[in-house]
């Protein structure tokens, strides 16, 4: 009987090696026929770069370290001091056949709640219309609304972006878009679905869209000398997720700090909403050293049964200096602040920067209590070469009495935090 079970379990071993053979020779095999590009090899500011002589074919890879720290100076509520990764990303981008461009964008930082460590950044496909600055992507991908959410966490003046830029832009979603520009302006529709990673009803409902209309011009655009004008709007039905009930949102934002993880700022649930539309205006200006940027944002939410219609609102404005001299790239084609020039000096650049963030999440006569905040920020930017930076921000938060998190924190707890991040773009 044994010799009858040890001849199948090595009939199945050997079944098993055969099917696994087979596998992985089909899988080391590139897929087509005998096309074949030579591929030369670069660092090219500061990434990896491979392309095709003739400029076809390029990829190249964009990966991200961030390791944070903080601590916070305690008023009413304990704050967890500590640190983190707070991005660990791998990113490859590509461009195919010259008109054609892709990502992928993986998450891999450490989880400060329930959700999954492992998280879909970017992953999404891009025609550019040859000959015409038209191009049209699909996949997931930031919406067009808010320029200070739309800018690269590698490239952000502070650790985090302000408490306002967090509460109404949604960031990546599901979707498509289009977008043309020229060498003053841009402009981008975009149509969105859900965030990926929430628990989206897929049952008998169908998801819900949001519609999005983002327009800048850049009447001096020029390296080292840009002005940057944007309006931004959307129209947004409620999501279907299992988290919420139909017809129900919630608007919410950490005080620019992620390393203590709650967010005083949460408006609870708003039930019955019909629809709400979102609005931001866009200011930027560079001049050397010196970088300026502000916006305004808000949003109303329109409900049924006759209940009081919702008005949200924020803004910042920040300004940043290059004590070492070195401007910023600004891409007009994308509405977008781009990174600093080369460190001019052997040892590295060094920039000073402050802003200051009004995040109003209260309606009462609506009856919604979210919190208002004023916060004071402060921060040091060091940049050895151009893939390393070391971050340094101080920052003061004052709170009102109904910034309680839903009422599971004490109001009116005003307080301040020191935080530092070591960052790595490879």
């Amino acid at each position: 009987m044994k010799s009858i079970r040890y001849t199948f379990i090595l009939v199945q071993l050997a079944l098993m090696l055969l099917v696994s053979s087979t596998v992985m020779a089909q899988d080391s095999k590139v897929p087509g026929g005998d096309q074949k590009v030579p591929l030369g090899a670069e660092v090219r500011n500061g990434k990896l770069v491979f392309e095709s002589a003739d400029g076809d074919f390029r990829w190249w890879f964009d990966s991200r370290i961030q390791f944070d720290g903080a601590i916070y100076f305690e008023n009413k509520n304990a704050m967890s001091n500590g640190f983190h990764f707070r991005r660990l990303t791998f990113a490859m981008k590509t461009l195919l056949y010259r008109d054609w461009e892709a990502e992928v964008d993986i998450e891999f930082a450490e989880a400060v709640d329930t959700k999954s460590q492992t998280e879909l950044r970017d992953a999404w496909i891009k025609y550019n219309v040859p000959n015409i600055n038209l191009s049209f992507q699909v996949g997931n991908f930031k919406e067009p609304f808010g320029m200070e959410r739309l800018n690269s966490s590698r490239l952000l003046t502070f650790l985090e972006r302000s408490s306002i830029s967090s509460a109404l832009p949604m960031g990546r979603r599901v979707g498509i878009s289009a977008r043309y520009w020229s060498d003053w302006y841009q402009l981008t529709g975009a149509i969105m679905g859900h965030e990926t990673g929430t628990r989206i009803d897929k049952g008998q409902r169908d998801e819900t869209m949001s519609t999005n209309l983002r327009a800048s011009v850049a009447p001096i655009n020029e390296f080292g000398h840009n002005l940057h004008v944007g309006l931004a709007g959307s129209y947004k039905i409620p999501d279907v997720t299992s988290e919420l009930r139909a017809n129900t949102i919630e608007i919410s934002a950490r005080t620019e700090s992620y390393v203590f993880n709650p967010k005083f700022l949460h408006t609870g649930d708003i039930p019955e909403v019909n629809y709400y539309n979102r609005y931001g205006t866009e200011l930027m200006y560079i001049n050397g050293p010196l970088y300026l940027q502000t916006e305004v944002m808000g949003t109303t939410v329109k409900r049924f049964k006759n209940l009081p219609t919702v008005n949200l609102r924020g803004g910042y404005l920040m300004a940043a200096y290059m004590l070492t001299g070195e401007s910023r790239y600004y891409y007009v084609d994308e509405g977008e602040i781009g990174p600093i020039e080369k460190p001019k000096r052997s040892w590295g650049a060094l920039e000073i920067a402050a802003r200051y963030t009004v995040t109003n999440l209260n309606d009462l006569k609506a009856g919604v209590k979210g919190g208002h905040a004023n916060q004071y920020m402060v921060g040091v930017n060091y940049y050895p070469n151009t893939n390393i930076k070391f971050q340094l921000n101080y920052s003061f938060v004052n709170l009102d009495q109904f910034a309680t998190r839903k009422g599971n924190l004490i109001g009116d707890d005003d307080h301040s935090f020191v935080q530092i991040r070591f960052q790595a773009s490879l």
